[in-house]
């Protein structure tokens, strides 16, 4: 459950992830936890939500997170239809950002979705990537396996756990640039590129790399966009483009450039600000658990009722269209 919530002693909002500690006697979902924030502690970048701290009382785990008010990618695409191409590029191009630094960590997201990238404020352009739910780290000496994922977007590779959960292929972080072409797909044309009425069939189409650009969407789509798209969009993780080789493609490497530019003038930014004399003194907040402190951190956060909870949409298995 996300709620978003205010910090009573500064009037500052955030989203903030209520996990019941009953739920944590099951060690996979425990485990499942632990490794969340210690990923989520370990990311700092303008495309990624940041973790403000974890609270921990007898009955709840408190995830506090930055919160980002413009609403999902998802629905900005229901909303206003298939992006133009720069607009996407633009876009995408911080995606592919984010990911880059995810990468150079060692961590695949998984589960890199439309619904899973906010926007930072209402009608804006920036983005962020959340939900770390799913993520793993990989090393070469230990790849990662197990299915998890949303059925539109999981790669072929980590579909291969679906009829056997012992013999899978292990797999890493090409699986994350497959969902990135699938959400490329989606983004320049609102449809997602695998439909079928059963979940069988759809899983069937994906393990082939089964698709088309069809005519009515893609129409006034340039060939670089579907290259690129075709080129993620491979069943063979060896063959199919790096994200290196993604972020230099035609298609995107003029928005790759801006959004480094824009990262490196932030970067400067945030330098000269700490340079600068503090005007007063503050007090560093710092991760609190358990015993008196957890309960004195819980009380500094005030949740809002129920409706304001962050629902999770998800493009059916039986529908072409993210637009309906």
């Amino acid at each position: 459950m996300v709620k978003s919530a205010t910090q009573k002693s500064d009037g500052g909002t955030y989203a903030v992830k209520v996990v019941e500690n009953s739920s944590l006697s099951d060690e996979e979902n425990l485990e499942a936890l632990e490794t969340e924030v210690a990923i989520l502690r370990q990311l700092q970048h303008p495309h990624i939500v940041a973790l403000k701290e974890v609270v921990t009382t007898d009955s709840d785990t408190y995830i506090v997170m930055e919160l980002l008010s413009g609403g999902e990618l998802f629905n900005r695409i229901v909303d206003l239809g298939p992006f133009v191409e720069a607009t996407a590029a633009d876009l995408f191009a911080q995606v592919c950002c984010a990911m880059e630094h995810l990468h150079s960590a060692q961590i695949v997201h998984r589960d890199i979705k439309p619904e899973n990238i906010l926007y930072t404020e209402e009608g804006g352009t920036s983005v962020k990537v959340i939900d770390f739910g799913y993520a793993g780290v990989w090393s070469p000496e230990k790849p990662l396996t197990g299915l998890c994922g949303t059925p539109d977007y999981v790669a072929p590779e980590v579909l291969t756990w679906y009829d056997d959960e012992d013999r899978g292929k292990e797999y890493g972080k090409g699986s994350d640039v497959w969902s990135m072409g699938v959400l490329l797909y989606v983004i320049l044309s609102g449809c997602s590129p695998f439909s079928a009425d059963e979940e069988e069939a759809l899983l069937a189409q994906v393990a082939e790399a089964k698709y088309e650009f069809y005519e009515n969407e893609w129409k006034s789509v340039s060939e670089d966009a579907k290259d690129l798209i075709r080129k993620m969009l491979v069943v063979d993780p060896e063959v199919r483009l790096s994200l290196e080789g993604v972020m230099s493609h035609p298609f995107l490497a003029e928005a790759v450039g801006r959004c480094r530019a824009n990262l490196d003038d932030a970067a400067a930014a945030a330098a000269d600000a700490k340079a600068e004399p503090p005007k007063a003194e503050a007090k560093a907040a710092t991760p609190k658990s358990g015993g008196r402190a957890a309960q004195d951190a819980a009380a500094d956060i005030t949740l809002q009722p129920a409706e304001d909870d962050c629902a999770v949409q998800q493009v059916k298995p039986g529908s072409c269209c993210v637009i309906s």
